[in-house]
Protein backbone atom coordinates (compact mmCIF):
# COMPACT_ATOMS: atom_id res chain seq x y z
CA UNK A 1 0.00 0.00 0.00
CA UNK A 2 1.21 3.62 -1.09
CA UNK A 3 0.62 6.19 1.57
CA UNK A 4 -1.08 8.44 -1.61
CA UNK A 5 -4.05 5.75 -1.69
CA UNK A 6 -5.55 6.25 1.82
CA UNK A 7 -4.16 9.92 1.55
CA UNK A 8 -6.50 10.59 -0.72
CA UNK A 9 -9.46 10.34 2.00
CA UNK A 10 -7.41 12.21 4.51
CA UNK A 11 -9.62 15.39 5.04
CA UNK A 12 -12.52 14.27 2.72
CA UNK A 13 -13.67 13.69 4.98
CA UNK A 14 -17.41 -17.30 -1.52
CA UNK A 15 -18.74 -20.52 -2.40
CA UNK A 16 -16.57 -23.03 -3.22
CA UNK A 17 -18.16 -23.71 -7.00
CA UNK A 18 -17.46 -26.44 -9.52
CA UNK A 19 -15.19 -26.16 -12.24
CA UNK A 20 -17.78 -26.00 -14.75
CA UNK A 21 -15.44 -26.24 -17.93
CA UNK A 22 -12.76 -24.88 -16.52
CA UNK A 23 -10.07 -27.84 -15.39
CA UNK A 24 -7.89 -27.27 -12.15
CA UNK A 25 -4.76 -25.57 -12.49
CA UNK A 26 -1.96 -27.98 -12.54
CA UNK A 27 0.04 -28.05 -8.84
CA UNK A 28 1.84 -24.50 -8.49
CA UNK A 29 0.04 -23.03 -10.95
CA UNK A 30 -0.98 -20.26 -8.98
CA UNK A 31 2.55 -19.73 -7.09
CA UNK A 32 1.02 -19.30 -3.86
CA UNK A 33 0.49 -21.71 -0.90
CA UNK A 34 -3.29 -22.26 0.32
CA UNK A 35 -4.10 -20.17 3.30
CA UNK A 36 -4.84 -21.83 6.27
CA UNK A 37 -3.51 -21.98 9.94
CA UNK A 38 -0.14 -21.76 9.36
CA UNK A 39 -0.29 -19.19 7.05
CA UNK A 40 -2.81 -16.72 8.96
CA UNK A 41 0.19 -17.38 12.07
CA UNK A 42 2.85 -15.87 10.19
CA UNK A 43 0.75 -13.27 9.13
CA UNK A 44 -0.18 -12.53 12.29
CA UNK A 45 3.36 -12.73 13.84
CA UNK A 46 4.53 -9.44 11.41
CA UNK A 47 1.14 -7.47 11.42
CA UNK A 48 -1.05 -8.21 14.46
CA UNK A 49 0.09 -6.51 17.61
CA UNK A 50 -1.01 -7.71 20.84
CA UNK A 51 -3.56 -5.16 21.30
CA UNK A 52 -5.61 -6.35 18.10
CA UNK A 53 -4.14 -3.68 16.06
CA UNK A 54 -3.02 -4.47 12.47
CA UNK A 55 -0.31 -2.23 10.96
CA UNK A 56 -0.35 -1.10 7.92
CA UNK A 57 3.91 -1.54 7.48
CA UNK A 58 4.03 0.33 3.84
CA UNK A 59 2.26 3.28 5.48
CA UNK A 60 4.02 4.67 8.34
CA UNK A 61 2.38 2.21 10.58
CA UNK A 62 -1.08 3.80 10.87
CA UNK A 63 -3.68 1.28 11.07
CA UNK A 64 -6.99 1.53 9.62
CA UNK A 65 -10.42 -0.22 8.86
CA UNK A 66 -9.49 -1.66 5.90
CA UNK A 67 -6.57 -3.09 7.77
CA UNK A 68 -9.06 -4.14 10.85
CA UNK A 69 -11.53 -6.00 8.41
CA UNK A 70 -8.63 -7.75 6.03
CA UNK A 71 -7.47 -8.89 9.73
CA UNK A 72 -10.45 -10.23 11.06
CA UNK A 73 -11.19 -12.24 7.75
CA UNK A 74 -8.14 -13.67 8.00
CA UNK A 75 -8.51 -15.04 11.19
CA UNK A 76 -11.60 -16.21 10.38
CA UNK A 77 -10.08 -18.62 7.05
CA UNK A 78 -7.15 -19.29 10.09
CA UNK A 79 -9.63 -20.52 12.66
CA UNK A 80 -8.32 -18.20 15.16
CA UNK A 81 -10.66 -17.41 17.56
CA UNK A 82 -8.55 -15.38 20.27
CA UNK A 83 -7.18 -12.77 17.52
CA UNK A 84 -10.27 -12.28 15.74
CA UNK A 85 -12.00 -10.76 19.15
CA UNK A 86 -8.64 -8.99 20.12
CA UNK A 87 -9.04 -7.36 16.13
CA UNK A 88 -12.81 -6.82 16.92
CA UNK A 89 -12.52 -5.37 20.68
CA UNK A 90 -9.78 -2.77 19.36
CA UNK A 91 -11.80 -1.98 16.85
CA UNK A 92 -15.24 -1.16 18.82
CA UNK A 93 -12.78 0.73 21.71
CA UNK A 94 -10.64 2.83 19.12
CA UNK A 95 -12.41 3.44 15.45
CA UNK A 96 -16.14 3.38 16.75
CA UNK A 97 -16.42 6.51 17.31
CA UNK A 98 -18.26 8.40 15.38
CA UNK A 99 -21.89 7.34 17.13
CA UNK A 100 -23.61 6.67 13.72
CA UNK A 101 -22.67 2.67 13.37
CA UNK A 102 -19.73 3.19 10.92
CA UNK A 103 -15.96 2.99 11.45
CA UNK A 104 -13.62 6.15 11.50
CA UNK A 105 -11.14 5.12 9.08
CA UNK A 106 -7.39 5.66 10.01
CA UNK A 107 -5.68 5.79 13.67
CA UNK A 108 -1.94 6.92 13.62
CA UNK A 109 0.61 5.63 16.37
CA UNK A 110 1.08 9.71 17.75
CA UNK A 111 -2.19 11.08 17.03
CA UNK A 112 -4.72 8.18 17.47
CA UNK A 113 -8.00 8.74 15.28
CA UNK A 114 -6.81 11.68 12.66
CA UNK A 115 -9.82 11.31 10.24
CA UNK A 116 -13.48 10.38 11.77
CA UNK A 117 -14.65 9.86 8.01
CA UNK A 118 -15.70 6.23 7.24
CA UNK A 119 -14.25 4.30 4.65
CA UNK A 120 -17.02 2.04 3.20
CA UNK A 121 -14.96 -1.08 2.35
CA UNK A 122 -13.02 -0.79 5.58
CA UNK A 123 -16.79 -1.15 7.13
CA UNK A 124 -17.87 -3.87 5.13
CA UNK A 125 -15.11 -6.10 5.85
CA UNK A 126 -15.55 -5.76 9.30
CA UNK A 127 -19.39 -6.73 8.97
CA UNK A 128 -18.41 -9.57 6.46
CA UNK A 129 -15.46 -11.12 8.79
CA UNK A 130 -18.46 -10.62 11.78
CA UNK A 131 -21.04 -12.57 9.35
CA UNK A 132 -18.61 -15.02 8.67
CA UNK A 133 -17.60 -15.66 12.14
CA UNK A 134 -21.18 -16.24 13.61
CA UNK A 135 -21.36 -19.33 11.32
CA UNK A 136 -18.16 -20.64 11.66
CA UNK A 137 -18.24 -20.28 15.55
CA UNK A 138 -22.32 -19.50 16.03
CA UNK A 139 -21.98 -16.95 18.36
CA UNK A 140 -24.87 -14.77 17.90
CA UNK A 141 -23.13 -11.80 19.29
CA UNK A 142 -21.09 -11.43 15.92
CA UNK A 143 -24.21 -11.49 13.89
CA UNK A 144 -26.08 -8.97 15.61
CA UNK A 145 -23.39 -6.17 15.32
CA UNK A 146 -22.49 -7.05 11.58
CA UNK A 147 -26.30 -6.19 10.98
CA UNK A 148 -25.70 -3.16 13.07
CA UNK A 149 -23.01 -1.97 10.37
CA UNK A 150 -25.00 -3.25 7.46
CA UNK A 151 -28.07 -1.39 8.31
CA UNK A 152 -25.77 1.97 8.98
CA UNK A 153 -24.05 1.27 5.78
CA UNK A 154 -27.40 1.45 4.12
CA UNK A 155 -28.59 4.11 5.82
CA UNK A 156 -26.00 6.80 5.25
CA UNK A 157 -23.67 5.12 2.48
CA UNK A 158 -26.35 3.96 -0.75
CA UNK A 159 -27.66 6.57 -3.11
CA UNK A 160 -29.55 6.41 -6.07
CA UNK A 161 -28.39 8.01 -8.76
CA UNK A 162 -28.04 8.42 -12.61
CA UNK A 163 -30.39 5.07 -12.58
CA UNK A 164 -28.17 3.11 -10.36
CA UNK A 165 -28.37 2.13 -6.65
CA UNK A 166 -24.27 2.85 -5.78
CA UNK A 167 -22.20 2.81 -2.39
CA UNK A 168 -20.15 6.11 -1.26
CA UNK A 169 -16.63 5.82 -0.23
CA UNK A 170 -17.17 7.41 2.49
CA UNK A 171 -20.07 9.41 4.23
CA UNK A 172 -18.58 12.49 3.97
CA UNK A 173 -17.18 14.13 1.12
CA UNK A 174 -17.54 12.11 -2.23
CA UNK A 175 -20.88 14.79 -3.50
CA UNK A 176 -19.61 17.36 -6.07
CA UNK A 177 -23.15 18.61 -7.01
CA UNK A 178 -24.51 16.65 -9.21
CA UNK A 179 -21.76 14.06 -9.78
CA UNK A 180 -20.54 11.27 -6.78
CA UNK A 181 -16.89 10.29 -6.62
CA UNK A 182 -16.96 6.46 -6.35
CA UNK A 183 -14.52 3.76 -5.85
CA UNK A 184 -15.07 0.52 -8.26
CA UNK A 185 -12.58 -1.68 -5.66
CA UNK A 186 -15.36 -0.55 -2.95
CA UNK A 187 -17.58 -3.30 -4.43
CA UNK A 188 -16.53 -6.16 -2.36
CA UNK A 189 -18.47 -8.85 -4.52
CA UNK A 190 -18.68 -11.64 -2.15
CA UNK A 191 -19.59 -9.30 1.33
CA UNK A 192 -22.37 -7.63 -0.90
CA UNK A 193 -23.79 -11.08 -1.44
CA UNK A 194 -23.90 -11.96 2.07
CA UNK A 195 -25.62 -8.53 2.74
CA UNK A 196 -28.12 -9.11 0.03
CA UNK A 197 -28.97 -12.69 1.84
CA UNK A 198 -29.59 -10.91 5.43
CA UNK A 199 -33.72 -10.26 6.13
CA UNK A 200 -34.37 -7.25 3.83
CA UNK A 201 -31.13 -7.18 2.12
CA UNK A 202 -32.82 -6.64 -1.49
CA UNK A 203 -31.31 -3.61 -2.01
CA UNK A 204 -27.68 -4.83 -1.54
CA UNK A 205 -28.43 -6.96 -4.72
CA UNK A 206 -29.08 -3.71 -6.61
CA UNK A 207 -25.67 -2.78 -5.53
CA UNK A 208 -24.17 -5.87 -6.90
CA UNK A 209 -26.08 -5.14 -10.18
CA UNK A 210 -25.35 -1.75 -10.57
CA UNK A 211 -21.55 -2.85 -9.69
CA UNK A 212 -20.98 -4.77 -12.75
CA UNK A 213 -22.79 -2.01 -14.93
CA UNK A 214 -20.22 0.20 -13.54
CA UNK A 215 -17.58 -2.13 -14.47
CA UNK A 216 -18.88 -2.29 -17.84
CA UNK A 217 -18.51 1.61 -18.30
CA UNK A 218 -15.48 2.57 -16.12
CA UNK A 219 -13.08 0.77 -19.19
CA UNK A 220 -10.87 3.31 -19.67
CA UNK A 221 -7.64 3.40 -22.37
CA UNK A 222 -5.96 0.51 -24.16
CA UNK A 223 -6.24 -1.78 -21.60
CA UNK A 224 -9.63 -1.14 -20.75
CA UNK A 225 -8.71 -0.64 -17.21
CA UNK A 226 -11.17 0.75 -14.28
CA UNK A 227 -9.57 3.74 -12.43
CA UNK A 228 -8.97 3.59 -9.08
CA UNK A 229 -11.51 6.25 -8.15
CA UNK A 230 -14.60 7.23 -11.20
CA UNK A 231 -17.31 9.96 -11.11
CA UNK A 232 -20.96 9.08 -11.55
CA UNK A 233 -22.90 11.98 -12.90
CA UNK A 234 -26.57 11.94 -13.05
CA UNK A 235 -27.06 10.75 -16.49
CA UNK A 236 -25.22 7.50 -15.77
CA UNK A 237 -22.03 8.88 -17.55
CA UNK A 238 -19.03 7.55 -16.35
CA UNK A 239 -15.81 9.23 -15.83
CA UNK A 240 -12.13 9.26 -14.26
CA UNK A 241 -12.84 11.69 -11.31
CA UNK A 242 -11.19 14.88 -11.30
CA UNK A 243 -9.17 15.77 -8.00
CA UNK A 244 -7.46 12.04 -7.87
CA UNK A 245 -4.80 10.46 -9.86
CA UNK A 246 -5.67 9.34 -12.83
CA UNK A 247 -5.39 6.05 -12.73
CA UNK A 248 -5.59 2.27 -12.43
CA UNK A 249 -3.36 0.91 -9.17
CA UNK A 250 -3.08 0.05 -5.87
CA UNK A 251 -6.95 0.30 -5.72
CA UNK A 252 -8.72 -1.00 -8.54
CA UNK A 253 -6.41 -4.28 -8.57
CA UNK A 254 -8.64 -5.35 -6.39
CA UNK A 255 -11.41 -5.36 -8.61
CA UNK A 256 -10.75 -8.82 -10.45
CA UNK A 257 -9.99 -10.40 -7.00
CA UNK A 258 -13.52 -9.48 -5.49
CA UNK A 259 -14.57 -10.71 -8.83
CA UNK A 260 -13.13 -13.89 -8.74
CA UNK A 261 -14.23 -14.10 -4.82
CA UNK A 262 -17.72 -14.20 -5.79
CA UNK A 263 -17.60 -16.62 -8.09
CA UNK A 264 -17.39 -14.68 -11.41
CA UNK A 265 -15.79 -16.72 -14.43
CA UNK A 266 -16.65 -15.11 -17.54
CA UNK A 267 -13.28 -14.04 -19.24
CA UNK A 268 -14.85 -10.43 -20.20
CA UNK A 269 -14.32 -9.37 -16.51
CA UNK A 270 -10.96 -10.84 -16.32
CA UNK A 271 -9.15 -9.81 -19.98
CA UNK A 272 -7.97 -6.37 -19.06
CA UNK A 273 -6.07 -7.67 -16.93
CA UNK A 274 -4.57 -10.45 -18.77
CA UNK A 275 -4.06 -8.10 -21.48
CA UNK A 276 -1.92 -5.61 -19.23
CA UNK A 277 0.50 -9.11 -18.38
CA UNK A 278 0.92 -10.01 -22.08
CA UNK A 279 2.22 -5.96 -22.89
CA UNK A 280 4.58 -6.14 -20.01
CA UNK A 281 5.62 -9.96 -19.24
CA UNK A 282 4.76 -12.14 -16.35
CA UNK A 283 7.25 -10.87 -13.73
CA UNK A 284 7.50 -6.71 -15.42
CA UNK A 285 3.60 -6.05 -14.73
CA UNK A 286 3.27 -1.95 -13.49
CA UNK A 287 2.06 -0.54 -10.39
CA UNK A 288 0.35 1.96 -12.41
CA UNK A 289 -1.25 2.76 -15.34
CA UNK A 290 -2.50 6.86 -16.37
CA UNK A 291 -5.99 6.71 -17.61
CA UNK A 292 -6.88 7.15 -20.46
CA UNK A 293 -3.27 7.68 -21.50
CA UNK A 294 -1.94 4.42 -20.87
CA UNK A 295 1.21 5.92 -19.53
CA UNK A 296 3.04 3.03 -16.82
CA UNK A 297 4.74 3.76 -14.04
CA UNK A 298 8.66 2.46 -13.64
CA UNK A 299 7.60 1.06 -9.61
CA UNK A 300 6.63 -2.66 -10.25
CA UNK A 301 3.75 -4.48 -9.49
CA UNK A 302 4.23 -6.10 -6.07
CA UNK A 303 4.02 -10.05 -4.78
CA UNK A 304 0.42 -9.52 -4.22
CA UNK A 305 -0.52 -7.67 -7.17
CA UNK A 306 1.28 -10.23 -9.45
CA UNK A 307 -1.06 -12.83 -7.51
CA UNK A 308 -4.34 -10.98 -8.16
CA UNK A 309 -2.61 -10.58 -11.60
CA UNK A 310 -2.45 -14.50 -11.74
CA UNK A 311 -5.85 -15.81 -10.89
CA UNK A 312 -7.23 -13.07 -13.06
CA UNK A 313 -4.71 -14.56 -16.11
CA UNK A 314 -6.07 -18.27 -15.18
CA UNK A 315 -9.87 -16.81 -15.08
CA UNK A 316 -9.42 -14.93 -19.15
CA UNK A 317 -8.18 -18.04 -20.58
CA UNK A 318 -4.52 -16.57 -20.65
CA UNK A 319 -2.66 -19.46 -18.48
CA UNK A 320 -0.17 -18.94 -16.64
CA UNK A 321 1.44 -15.77 -17.75
CA UNK A 322 2.56 -14.49 -14.06
CA UNK A 323 5.33 -15.38 -12.05
CA UNK A 324 4.50 -14.29 -8.17
CA UNK A 325 7.60 -14.32 -6.23
CA UNK A 326 7.31 -15.79 -2.66
CA UNK A 327 6.44 -13.42 0.04
CA UNK A 328 9.75 -11.43 1.01
CA UNK A 329 10.27 -11.58 4.86
CA UNK A 330 9.85 -7.70 4.83
CA UNK A 331 6.69 -7.60 2.36
CA UNK A 332 4.52 -4.82 3.62
CA UNK A 333 0.87 -5.34 5.07
CA UNK A 334 -0.71 -4.45 1.54
CA UNK A 335 0.76 -6.72 -0.75
CA UNK A 336 0.80 -9.58 1.72
CA UNK A 337 -2.98 -9.11 2.38
CA UNK A 338 -3.06 -9.10 -1.09
CA UNK A 339 -1.34 -12.29 -1.87
CA UNK A 340 -3.31 -14.36 0.81
CA UNK A 341 -6.46 -12.70 -0.34
CA UNK A 342 -5.95 -14.47 -3.90
CA UNK A 343 -5.20 -17.62 -2.29
CA UNK A 344 -8.38 -17.31 -0.43
CA UNK A 345 -10.20 -16.29 -3.35
CA UNK A 346 -8.65 -19.57 -5.73
CA UNK A 347 -9.74 -21.85 -3.23
CA UNK A 348 -13.58 -20.63 -3.11
CA UNK A 349 -13.19 -21.27 -6.91
CA UNK A 350 -12.04 -24.97 -6.59
CA UNK A 351 -8.72 -23.88 -8.15
CA UNK A 352 -5.78 -25.25 -6.49
CA UNK A 353 -3.25 -22.63 -5.80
Amino acid sequence: MTPSRRDMLIGTASLALAAAGLAASPAGALAAAPFDAAAWRRYADRFLQPDGRIVDTGNKGVSHSEGQGYGMLLAVAGGDRAAFDRMWSWTQRTLMVRGDGLVAWRWTPDGGVTDRNNASDGDMLIAWALLRAAELWKTEGYRTAALAIVKALETGLLAEHGGLTVLLPGRDGFRKGETLVLNPSYWIFPAIRAFAALPGGERWGKVTDSGLVLLSKARFGGFQLPPDWMALDAAGTVTVAEGFRKQYGYDAVRVPLYLAWDGYRDPYYFRPYADLVAKFGGSAVPATVSLPGGTTTQVAASVGMLAVYRLACRLAGAGDMVTVPPLAPDEDYYSTTLFHLSALAAQSLGIDP
